[in-house]
């Protein structure tokens, strides 16, 4: 498999493509300054820090010149500096030069791509390609990126269901167990109830027996009560009715003792008159 082509389209390989943009930068900027592009020849002698100096040059006089932002860009992309190398980039963007956008979109992806911001590349390879869809460094790149990408995206949604899969799987765990301590609780809390009532029960019930005519003593009293009353009452005179038969079986008893004695006499009396 052919590897990625991380060039600029400045360098891109192949010397054609870099003859050519580099005449087209060497027109653009020779057309503005009206002298030759000094910092194309820096470039191509990998002199690069001279090269960004004449760029940041040309931008200090003319600070909209698209064409010196593109050197810019490209200039701090061998550098490694790579946000300058995007700030520069976008900058580019403001040339009505369909063309130029092109490759600024192109190389914008390029410095995305080593930054391994996979997404964002293939988006900008794609505005490069709608604005020249013959670009076959840009058509080339796009397809390489989205096919090395597929893989490792289907590898991280793989990731994903599995971690999602491992957090459903932990829910649950916790769920279940959040739902046992709730049971256990529960119970817990029954058995602590009926524990409670039972000792209340046998509290009761030793209460009862120490003291078992204490509840009932008002209505003991009130029973002995009535039991002493109803042994009091007794039939009206009762003892002066006794006593009245007493002394009624006195006096017969006496009346008969008398008429004995009036019977004796009453003999005595006729024996003595015979």
């Amino acid at each position: 498999m052919s590897e990625f082509k991380t060039g600029l389209t400045i360098s891109a390989p192949g010397e054609n493509t870099m003859i050519k943009v580099g005449l087209f930068l060497l027109f653009v900027v020779g057309m503005i300054l009206g002298r030759e592009d000094e910092g194309l020849e820096f470039y191509q002698q990998k002199n690069f820090a001279k090269a960004r100096e004449y760029y940041e040059e040309v931008i200090r006089k003319h600070n909209q010149n698209a064409a010196a932002n593109f050197g810019l860009g490209a200039t701090a992309y061998q550098q490694g500096d790579l946000a300058l190398a995007m700030d520069a980039f976008e900058k580019a963007l403001g040339t009505n030069d369909r063309d130029l956008k092109a490759k600024a979109y192109y190389n914008m992806a390029n410095t995305l791509y080593k930054q391994q911001r996979v997404e964002e590349s293939l988006a900008f390879y794609k505005k490069a390609l709608e604005l020249n869809p013959d670009d076959l460094d840009a058509k080339y790149n796009y397809e390489l990126l989205k096919y090395k990408a597929q893989p490792q995206k289907q590898q991280q949604q793989k990731g994903d269901k599995s971690e999602q899969k491992n957090q459903d799987k932990k829910s649950q765990q916790n769920e279940n167990k959040s739902q046992q301590q709730k049971s256990e609780s529960k119970q817990d809390k029954s058995k602590n109830q009926k524990d409670k009532q039972s000792e209340q029960a046998k509290k009761d019930e030793q209460q009862e027996k120490s003291q078992p005519n204490e509840q009932s003593k008002p209505e003991q009293e009130k029973t002995e009560q009535q039991q002493a009353k109803q042994s009091d009452k007794k039939p009206p005179n009762q003892d002066r009715v006794t006593a009245e038969a007493i002394l009624d079986a006195l006096k017969d008893k006496e009346q008969i003792a008398q008429k004995r004695q009036l019977a004796r006499r009453a003999s005595r009396k006729l024996e003595k008159d015979w």
